[in-house]
């Protein structure tokens, strides 16, 4: 099939574009999202971190539908989009622009839980790249873990 043959190479080369040794680096078939933008249409008014979480909601939105409709393939590509708002929050926080509302004497701690929380996302890469659902439910499980790690320490 046309179609078939189309996508299994466009996921060939979004994966080598993505290969985890160019960590971050730019990847083939879509744009990254500029540091602290965010569409207009998903922008809240508010900070990069509010801005970040607006994008990740939509994403794992989008992934519990995949999930549901046994095709995962898709959510890697919503997952890149995330790295330019990722960028933006570690920027904002490093230089003090962005201030913790909730233990904000903890900012390595912070650090810490959102590196942590980035490489569970790629467990949700990996499994959208072999459209491994099972795997892409299970590193749904983890994320939202992280979700509610992060919340109950930082968000006020």
């Amino acid at each position: 099939m046309r179609t078939s043959s189309l996508a299994a190479a466009s996921l060939m080369a979004l994966a080598l574009a993505c290969a985890p040794d160019k960590e971050h680096a730019a990847h083939a078939g879509h744009e990254p999202v500029a540091p602290g933008a965010v569409p207009a249409a998903q922008a809240p008014a508010g900070n990069v971190v509010q801005q970040e979480m607006v994008m990740l909601t939509q994403t794992l939105q989008n992934a519990v539908r995949a999930i549901g409709l046994g095709n995962v393939t898709s959510i890697e590509h919503d997952i890149h989009r995330l790295h330019g708002a990722k960028e933006a929050t570690d920027a904002a926080v490093r230089s003090g622009s962005y201030q913790l509302k909730k233990n904000p004497d903890k900012v390595a701690r912070f650090q810490q839980l959102d590196h942590d929380f980035h490489e569970e996302l790629v467990k949700l890469v990996i499994a959208s790249r072999k459209n491994d659902v099972p795997a892409a439910a299970e590193a749904l499980g983890g994320i939202l873990k992280g979700c509610n790690g992060c919340h109950s320490e930082f968000r006020p």
